[in-house]
């Protein structure tokens, strides 16, 4: 569990990824998922990515999906599995929620693909800021 009062909070979230966050804690299918949405909240309470953070790389799956993370809550999910598509999200809420059907030609949202690989692949250590 998060201790928020040794966090220097630096961003306010979006009232649907508070509600994320709210709804998934205590909920989570695996260990993996709960490491990814507790290390998410306190990213984006406390860690800018001005210049994007890679979450995944395409090259690291199948899908050819990459991930990133955009300031403090925005996100860009594309694939360059059949040339280069993406979308970009105004926060995580909706991200995980959208349909991947543009971009990988399949019926399935970003939370179910997550899930599907039990978050393989994921990296936290990659603010393009810092390194």
């Amino acid at each position: 569990m998060i201790d928020f009062t040794k966090l220097k909070i630096e961003n306010q979230l979006w009232p649907e990824d508070e509600k994320l966050f709210e709804t998934m804690e205590n909920s989570y299918t695996s260990e993996n998922e709960r490491i990814f949405f507790e290390t998410m909240h306190v990213k984006m309470l406390t860690e800018c990515a001005p210049c994007g953070e890679e979450l995944l790389w395409n090259s690291e799956n199948e899908d050819k999906i990459y991930f990133t993370r955009d300031g403090y809550d925005e996100f860009i999910v594309g694939s360059r599995k059949d040339g280069l598509k993406q979308e970009h999200y105004m926060n995580l809420s909706e991200t995980l929620s959208a349909n991947l059907k543009n971009l990988i030609d399949r019926d399935i949202t970003m939370l179910q693909w997550l899930r599907e690989r039990d978050y393989k692949d994921i990296v936290y250590n990659h603010n393009n800021a810092y390194v």
